[in-house]
């Protein structure tokens, strides 16, 4: 018999937040229902101004047009912002996923009232942040280089099956 076995680690913010390089190295995004779009240097100036200034509150970003292998998602409302970087690991259901987390509501499985593009998941309190200058820093960055800035904190979270 074998059972699921949840881990969580917790990355903090580093002492000195890397800078902001230039370039981009994520080449898709999709915003709502929309279509796959190709982000360019004139194109990332537009979604990075309609994300801050809140027109939007959801965005896929990746660097594949089919957005499967590994991809950032912001879903956001009500002054929170719930960032994921999810990376499939090529074996199936086997995945490590990045989030933004509140401290104060870990285990606390409080529901928000952010409304997910996909009209159907659930953020739950502890994956959110206040923080919108970090998440749209952090977004830029993930755009520019494909990693995850380290000017906010991370909640790692993997699944491991074992064996009993």
């Amino acid at each position: 018999m074998s059972r699921c076995i949840k881990h969580r680690e917790f990355i903090p913010v580093a002492k000195v937040p890397a800078e902001m390089p230039q370039g981009i190295m994520m080449k898709y995004y999709i915003h709502g229902y929309g279509k796959t779009q190709e982000l360019t240097v004139d194109s990332l100036k537009q979604v990075i101004k309609k994300l801050r200034k809140g027109d939007w509150n959801n965005i896929y970003l990746a660097d594949d047009s089919d957005m499967e292998d590994s991809y950032m998602q912001l879903e956001s409302g009500d002054s929170l912002y719930a960032l994921q970087y999810i990376k499939s690991i090529g074996v199936a259901g086997e995945e490590t996923w990045w989030s933004t987390y509140d401290p104060d509501y870990l285990d606390s499985n409080e529901e928000t009232d952010i409304d997910c593009s996909d009209g159907q998941s659930i953020i739950y309190r502890e994956n959110t942040t206040a923080d919108k200058e970090a998440v749209m820093a952090a977004i830029e960055y993930f755009i520019r280089t494909g990693k995850l800035w380290d000017g906010i904190p991370w909640m790692k979270c993997w699944q491991e099956w074992v064996e009993e």
